[in-house]
């Protein structure tokens, strides 16, 4: 339930409450990004409500925010929507040109950005109540993780297989070409974590915007995402 607090700009949230995708853009909308997200209705439609938040924050924190990868994601599909989001959404609702720019690389960029995102979060708290976990915090993904247990499985077969045909030093090569395996796939989890950790959003992967003021979204970040697609509100 939305936290019952005085808020900084209520017009402007009036606002995004009342716009509706998928009244503005036709059903297609929400189904559009259920289907490409592999999303469920129920839970699409919350993550379209936990955009409006952020966008809220956008226009309204001093140093912009920053969005989770899932709520980056419903961005990304409103900004296909091209009529919509600058002809409508942004001088009717924002009043604002909001941009989103591509990211730059880059630990440094990484870094400032969790911290960021961690910013984003605190507000979101002091403003709405605590953020649905499903939504704001992703849990770390591993690339591929049935291939990965396929070719366990296999590793271990094969040193079955060696250790019942040969003599003690072919055990002996079995038994490190085992922990070699191991080691290599432990090796390809670590960098798929790695990767991955750069796309949630709690890692400051995903894109930002600029901060605002409390008469709307009016200024401009200076950089964009260290990692996956960056963005920031800059005014026209």
């Amino acid at each position: 339930m939305e936290k019952e607090i005085v808020l900084q700009n209520e017009w402007l949230w009036n606002r995004l409450k009342s716009f509706s995708p998928d009244e503005e853009m036709g059903r297609s909308f929400s189904q559009k990004l259920a289907r490409e997200e592999n999303w469920s209705p129920a839970f699409t439609e919350r993550a379209i409500e936990e955009y409006k938040k952020f966008i809220y924050l956008c226009c309204t924190l001093p140093d912009g925010a920053s969005p989770s990868r899932i709520v980056d994601k419903v961005w990304h599909m409103h900004l296909l929507y091209t009529q919509n989001y600058w002809e409508e959404f942004c001088p009717n609702i924002l009043r604002f040109r909001l941009h989103h720019y591509p990211s730059k690389w880059g630990s440094e960029e990484k870094q400032k950005h969790k911290l960021w995102f961690d910013n984003t979060l605190k507000h979101y708290q002091e403003i709405f109540g605590q953020p649905p976990a499903d939504i704001w915090i992703h849990k770390k993904e591993r690339r591929n993780p049935k291939m990965n247990l396929l070719t366990m499985i296999s590793a271990v077969g094969l040193l079955l297989t060696l250790s019942s045909c040969s003599d003690g030093i072919g055990n002996v090569s079995a038994l490190f070409l085992f922990i070699f395996l191991i080691s290599w796939l432990f090796g390809r989890n670590k960098d798929a974590e790695s990767q991955n950790k750069g796309q949630n959003g709690n890692d400051g992967g995903s894109g930002s915007c600029g901060g605002g003021n409390s008469s709307g979204c009016s200024s401009s970040c200076g950089s964009s995402c260290g990692g996956g697609c960056g963005g920031c509100g800059g005014g026209d």
